[in-house]
């Protein structure tokens, strides 16, 4: 009788609304008002800004429509348009390429959606006052809805080629955020760097790609993820796909040794920083791999690759950030051990635990972002042995950087204990005592790093320094203030488990064949004990930090990263620098021919600009010379051809 009257009764929006139509417009909305922007208002600043942050609120919207739809009806409905076909001439699979392009609305995609555009509109109200008139407005609002939308177009994207294509345009948005002051030689360096990175990556990526199709003649997602386990290729092929995907997600989501960019985007202004470390290009690596899992799935080899590459990077993210004195940098390698631990949840299994991760982490990683901004630009100053004595000067940024720690280490009730719960309840399941001791001693130390910044910076006294007053330090206010207040919230509440069903996180986004990884008291105790553990060991150690002489060298290599950027250096220098110089060599030679060549045949073919200058001696004496050497080299050819007839 229920579901008669359910059947009955009259439609809602949400059961007639096209989630792929409000998908679409989300990834659109970015890209027109970058459009409207460069074509109509880039000499207006105050208008740039304003396009930008209501074109964004616009998206946002769209993304919160989707996400209610999807809890409504998980069913996704998907559109592909071809855009281009390719006619080979060849047969089989290489006689047609079709390049598709579609948006993808489906409960994986709605998440990540969601935390792309609400963190970038959120990020561009805080740079509405950050960024002054100097910096160039503009130009960074351009770049930040350049950013958005191919943010947007990975989290959308329906097959491997579309994935690819917007993996190139994050390559690019993050080359232009991390350079954004390309006047500071840190900066520019900084940006050649990750730009290098990723476009191995996708480098690595198109290989993948590449091989994918001309095994199965298909790139969309979901077709594929029924024909892995077909039996077309072997468990070595699928391990070889696997490794080429994976390198090309490694390489933006910071995947020890492809790490190297990571740290160096601290060089990017707070805001944008901000987005890349919540919601962008370094969670872009981990959603391919969710996106792309059914390949992983197919090949326990590939899983075992995820999980040890997510470990390692997850362990060494958090130990280098212990010894970072520098303040975005040591923030910055605390969102690379967040990133190891998705991957690390992936490879054993946790697949919505892991998204989870992603959606939980956002918030508080944009909001350590935004508060260092503050505390950068009052003190003059990125080294956190030249802070302290910030909470009876700057309460409300003490407060919401708190809360962002206390989310970031996950201490209960906060963000990301309810995701590090879940991925640890699927390593108690799995009984697994690699994992279950990864995940308790990255959170434990995890809590160190976060709880360390923020006493170095915000207890104590305020360190002296020549020309500068630290009474004239001012708290934020305004709309950074709003921003970060707003992005308190999330990190507060965006973690709760508290309904269970389809609005459950863990339960929202899954895959098939893989059991939810629902928590229990077990896992839940370990990590409040672990996440408190940690904050309280660190609260008393770094109280009064005493550095010790004879771990001198122990700590430079752990706050240099085990030197790991100063190899690829060398080995850029070393390698790339005489290949340069190579190269540079072989063009004068190739082109200082090409030019005798061409002048030899212009005047050549002018007979009447240099007979009238020949003259006769030089003449003879020129074809007599001619006449020798001919003879002399058909003599010596033909002693070696009757050589070998006799």
């Amino acid at each position: 009788m229920i579901l008669t009257l359910l059947a009955a009764a009259p439609k809602g929006p949400l059961d007639t609304w096209s989630p792929t139509l409000l998908a679409l417009f989300a990834l659109l909305l970015p890209l027109i008002a970058l459009l409207i922007i460069l074509a109509f208002t880039v000499d207006s600043r105050r208008l740039s800004a304003a396009i930008s942050v209501i074109f964004t609120l616009a998206a946002v919207v769209c993304a919160l429509l989707v996400v209610a739809i999807e809890i409504a009806h998980p069913i996704h409905l998907e559109r592909n348009a071809t855009f281009l076909q390719l006619l080979t001439g060849q047969t089989g699979s290489a006689s047609e390429f079709l390049l598709q392009w579609g948006v993808l609305a489906d409960p994986l995609a709605a998440v990540m959606l969601i935390a792309v555009t609400l963190t970038s509109l959120l990020v561009q109200v805080y740079a509405l006052a950050f960024i002054r008139r100097e910096d160039g407005p503009v130009r960074f609002f351009s770049v930040l809805l350049f950013a958005t939308f191919a943010m947007t177009g990975v989290t959308l994207s329906t097959s491997y080629f579309e994935m690819l294509l917007f993996f190139g345009l994050v390559t690019l948005s993050t080359y232009l955020m991390v350079g954004y002051w390309w006047q500071r030689e840190e900066a520019a360096a900084a940006a050649a760097r990750a730009f290098v990175l990723s476009l191995a990556g996708d480098l690595a990526l198109l290989a993948g790609i590449a091989y994918i199709f001309f095994r199965f003649g298909e790139l969309n997602f979901q077709t594929l993820a029924t024909q892995y386990t077909g039996g077309k290729v072997s468990a070595n092929g699928l391990f070889i796909m696997s490794i080429l995907v994976f390198l090309g997600a490694a390489a933006k989501s910071a995947q020890f040794p492809l790490h190297a960019w990571l740290p160096g985007s601290a060089q990017a202004p707070a805001p944008a920083a901000a987005l890349l470390h919540s919601a962008g290009a370094a969670l872009c690596g981990v959603y391919l791999l969710a996106r792309a899992y059914a390949l992983f799935h197919a090949s326990p080899r590939a899983l075992a690759l995820l999980a040890i590459a997510g470990g390692l990077t997850a362990v060494l993210g958090v130990l280098w950030a212990l010894f970072q004195e520098n303040l975005k940098r040591a923030i910055a390698y605390t969102t690379m051990s967040e990133l190891g631990l998705m991957v690390l949840a992936l490879g054993i299994g946790a697949y919505g635990a892991s998204i989870f991760e992603v959606f939980a982490h956002a918030w508080p990683k944009a909001l350590l972002f935004l508060a260092a901004g503050v505390i950068i630009r009052e003190l003059r100053t990125e080294r956190l042995a030249e802070m302290g004595g910030l909470w009876r000067r700057m309460p409300l940024t003490g407060w919401v950087m708190l809360i962002a720690v206390a989310a970031g280490a996950g201490i209960p009730p906060f963000s990301t204990f309810w995701s590090k719960d879940a991925m640890l309840s699927k390593a108690l399941a799995l009984r697994s005592p690699i994992a279950i001791i990864l995940i308790t001693a990255v959170t434990f130390l995890g809590a160190m790093a976060l709880v360390r910044i923020f006493r170095l910076a915000f207890t104590g006294e305020t360190a002296r320094r020549r020309r500068f007053e630290p009474e004239r330090i001012r708290d934020a206010g305004g709309r950074i203030a709003t921003a970060m207040v707003i992005l308190a919230i999330p990190c507060t509440a965006a973690g709760i488990r508290g309904i269970r069903g389809r609005t459950d996180p863990i339960a929202f986004v899954t895959f098939p064949g893989v059991t939810v990884s629902n928590s229990h008291f077990v896992a839940a105790g370990i990590i409040a004990a672990a996440a408190v553990l940690g904050a309280g060991i660190a609260w008393v150690i770094y109280a009064r930090p005493r550095p010790v002489v004879a771990l001198e060298p122990v700590r430079r290599a752990m706050a240099e990263g085990l030197f790991v950027e100063r190899a690829y250096h060398f080995g850029a220098a070393g390698l790339l620098m005489p290949a340069s110089r190579a190269a540079g060599w072989i063009e004068q030679r190739v082109d200082a021919t090409v030019d005798l060549v061409a002048d030899s045949v212009a005047f050549a073919g002018q007979p009447r600009r240099w007979l009238p200058d020949v003259r006769p001696r030089q003449l003879v004496i020129g074809l007599l010379a001619g006449m020798v050497v001919l003879a002399t080299v058909t003599m010596m050819l033909a002693g070696r051809v009757i050589g070998k007839v006799g």
